[in-house]
């Protein structure tokens, strides 16, 4: 890790909120000018920035002298990695809400597919019911080229992680503390078969355990990095509505799966129900709503990531559309944004590209570049 990316790993174990951080920074430009400030002894013109108080100078001056060694360590050895908000990797979805993280860690890969995404939350007391809808809905959302967001906690989000696997698809998992931290310790498992499926990621610094103030403020990522919102089961009052709450902020779309009346589990999604939410008895409801509206399309989304010449027994449209295609699977309404075709003539096409061995159709009715 560089210099640089040190020092952003040492403002991430001052704790500051990722909106007041960015409100300090506007103040004080770079997190290396921020702590010489507190090395010096300016506690005066700290004081005068909005958001730091007399305990952050405090942590400011600790983070500053920190020993970094086991937490690059651990690093390391557990294969993270970490995103600035600049960072060409950063998600784009995220860089769109309010206050999105100045900083994240990762374990496992983001792809551009996953912009094509829907989070499943809910309680972690769940009930049979929600536990079978929870993993149906993420592995037929899966079946249909989603990736799966949630939180990887006890309940509903364990088993929408679980369901997108069974999916054979992508999952995210935004976590509350240290991304060497297992939490639930039991998901240790499912965490590593996240990564290997799509990839972990949290605002908290390696080491840093599952403090309860830490969850709400990682649901905003969760539904950041979403389309949509589908709330399995939850109760009056949970992170599972918080999220809902930011996915009204963000413009994103929010579906609840009603219950039974005399469960507490149902108050939550019937609450939103009534304000609004989409009901969701089936994945047809989610996929009615989310296959009927544009898909956002970042400018990166439909890069090559190799060199593709056209081939003379293809025709003009075919050359066109084959080299759009790219070895990582791309989305028909995204292929006829990107060529200017409408989807039924994209997908005519893709159909020839295929019988011509240029392309193939890969599960959730997406198509690849054959190589």
């Amino acid at each position: 890790m560089d210099k640089d990316s040190q020092i952003w790993l040492r403002l991430a174990y001052v704790g500051f909120p990722a909106g007041r951080l960015a409100k300090i920074l506007e103040r004080w430009k770079t997190p290396e000018a921020l702590f010489d400030a507190a090395r010096r002894g300016e506690d005066g013109a700290l004081l005068e920035t909005s958001g730091i108080t007399k305990q952050s100078i405090e942590r400011l001056r600790e983070a500053a002298e920190r020993d970094l060694a086991k937490s690059l360590e651990a690093m390391d050895q557990y294969g993270i990695r970490m995103l600035l908000l600049e960072d060409e990797s950063y998600p784009a979805q995220l860089k769109q809400i309010p206050d999105p993280p100045l900083y994240l860690f990762i374990r496992g890969e983001l792809k551009s597919i996953d912009i094509k995404s829907v989070a499943i939350v809910g309680t972690r007391n769940v009930t049979d019911y929600g536990a079978g809808i929870a993993e149906k809905f993420a592995a037929d959302l899966a079946l249909h080229g989603f990736t799966i967001v949630s939180g990887l906690a006890r309940g509903i989000d364990t088993f929408a992680h679980r369901g997108a696997l069974r999916g054979k698809g992508r999952t995210l998992a935004i976590c509350g503390c240290g991304l060497d931290v297992v939490y639930p310790s039991e998901n240790k498992q499912l965490m590593a078969d996240i990564i290997d499926n799509g990839a972990c990621l949290s605002e908290y610094p390696p080491g840093d355990q599952p403090l309860n103030w830490h969850f709400p403020a990682r649901n905003r990522i969760i539904s950041g990095l979403s389309q949509a919102v589908v709330v399995v089961e939850s109760g009056a009052k949970s992170g599972a509505l918080i999220t809902a709450d930011f996915a009204l902020e963000q413009g994103k779309e929010i579906f609840a799966v009603p219950g039974n009346v005399h469960r507490i589990q149902s108050r939550g999604p019937h609450s939103i129900i009534k304000q609004g939410a989409y009901l969701a008895e089936s994945v047809d409801d989610i996929l009615a709503v989310l296959e009927n509206r544009a898909l956002p399309l970042e400018d990166n989304v439909l890069e090559s990531t190799f060199t593709a010449q056209p081939r003379e027994d293809l025709s003009a449209t075919e050359n066109r559309l084959m080299l759009l295609l790219d070895v990582e699977p791309k989305f028909i309404d995204d292929l006829a944004a990107a060529a200017k075709m409408s989807a039924a003539e994209v997908n005519a096409t893709l159909v020839m590209l295929e019988i011509k061995g240029a392309a193939k159709r890969l599960p959730g009715n997406t198509f690849a570049r054959v190589v």
